[in-house]
């Protein structure tokens, strides 16, 4: 029988986490109607947030993991409709420094004593128990790098709202009018139809 996932050991804070420094853009299916697409989900509704006490701004490394994230999470449904497609906003978020990101995919594991279930587990109470223990670490990491759940090739990072870097972002439209044949190179990757 195998063992259950671990909880963040009590000498968490003396280890060294696998760090790794992350520049260049990031992605965000916003909903359409808001200037901005940063903000730091407090709601304790996502993988890595605490209610009212931690905000993590989730982000893809690419437009196909924004996709996927924001699109896939309803299993087996693979279609989305072009008015779907234009209720978000596709924000392509740069940072003015390389982000300083915990990571949570490939050997990062291993060193953290940790498995994949914390980004693709369906339960969320460990994610939140490691994401506080990693916020309140002493080499204060900016935020965690991870793979998502739906595809495992593709990079997804949750930001801490620190105030040590600052983020711009350029709202591009919704992807069918901001890259036509990216909108349909991603339908296809994923098996997704349309009207």
């Amino acid at each position: 029988m195998a063992n259950s996932h671990p909880e963040p050991p009590l000498d968490f804070e003396r280890q060294v986490l696998p760090v790794t420094l992350e520049s260049g853009l990031f992605y965000r299916l916003n909903p359409a109607g808001y200037a901005s697409a940063i903000y730091y989900d407090a709601s304790g509704c996502g993988r890595f947030d605490i209610k009212g006490q931690l905000g993590v701004l989730y982000l893809g490394k690419t437009i196909e993991a924004a996709f996927i994230e924001t699109f896939g999470r309803n299993l087996g449904q693979r279609f989305v409709s072009r008015d779907m497609i234009k209720t978000r906003s596709l924000f392509a978020i740069e940072s003015d420094r390389p982000l300083k990101l915990l990571q949570l995919y490939g050997a990062g594991l291993a060193k953290l004593g940790v498995d994949s279930e914390l980004s693709s587990g369906r339960e969320y109470r460990l994610p939140r128990l490691w994401c506080e223990a990693i916020y309140s670490h002493p080499q204060q990491v900016d935020g965690i790098y991870y793979l998502s759940r739906h595809d495992n090739t593709q990079l997804c990072c949750g930001l801490f709202d620190r105030g040590s870097y600052r983020l711009r972002e350029n709202n591009l439209g919704n992807l069918l009018s901001y890259d036509r044949q990216k909108f349909f190179e991603i339908l296809d990757r994923y098996g997704f139809g349309t009207d």
